[in-house]
């Protein structure tokens, strides 16, 4: 049996403005516009799960992936290795603020934030424990998602790796590996993240903590 949900009594296509009404969707399927075919809705299957299980192992991650070595570089008997806290911390004894402020914010804090907002919301959606900062925190994670950018930071590392391989080795340092994984859990939860799910499961646990306030009160 194929069950239907509704996802909303009325839908504006974002491209082309034609308006939908009584808009169902197949769970698991994605709903686009019947005249341009733009995309107006991807259905995540038990995103909320999901989500806990990715942003908890991005938490695991991110700390050897910030503070541990990345990378091991020998050149004419010289040897240099550093993290992403290093490189920070290097950015800014050598007085290039703007560089410092960009890749503390967009590689550290924020992935850090969004990932712990992601955890606390969807551990709080599962345990459905109410508290009334979850909207908050959920726009923000919402938020957060445009300015965190540690692949980026992947990219930028593994162009360098490119220019520099045939004049020094390199040796690859768990905080690399540690990295990468936290840059596809980061990408992950944007992946698996439902919000209309999101935004539904928090206004039904809302209403339940209001009628449990309700009746404990008579």
């Amino acid at each position: 049996m194929i069950m239907k949900s509704a996802i909303a009594q009325q839908i504006a296509c974002p491209a082309c403005d034609l308006l939908l009404q009584n808009i169902h969707t197949v769970n698991g399927r994605n709903l686009f516009c019947p005249r341009c075919q733009t995309l107006l809705y991807q259905k995540k299957v038990d995103s909320i799960s999901k989500v806990l299980a990715i942003s908890m192992a991005g938490l695991l991650f991110y700390i050897p992936a910030i503070f541990m070595p990345l990378l091991t570089l020998n050149a004419m008997g010289m040897e240099q290795t550093g993290s992403i806290f290093d490189a920070f911390l290097c950015f800014y004894n050598q007085q290039y603020f703007l560089v410092t402020i960009l890749l503390f914010f967009t590689s550290i804090l924020f992935p850090l934030i969004r990932l712990s907002i992601l955890f606390t919301v969807s551990l709080q959606l599962k345990i459905r424990l109410y508290s009334k900062s979850l909207f908050f925190l959920f726009r923000t994670a919402h938020h957060l998602d445009e300015w965190g950018m540690p692949d980026v930071y992947l990219i930028a590392i593994i162009v360098s790796i490119i220019k520099i391989h045939k004049m020094a080795s390199i040796e690859y340092n768990i905080g690399f590996f540690c990295f990468i994984l936290l840059v596809l859990m980061t990408r992950a939860t944007t992946s698996a993240l439902d919000p209309e799910c999101f935004w539904r499961a928090l206004d039904k646990l809302k209403i339940a903590s209001s009628n449990r306030k309700s009746n404990g009160s008579k």
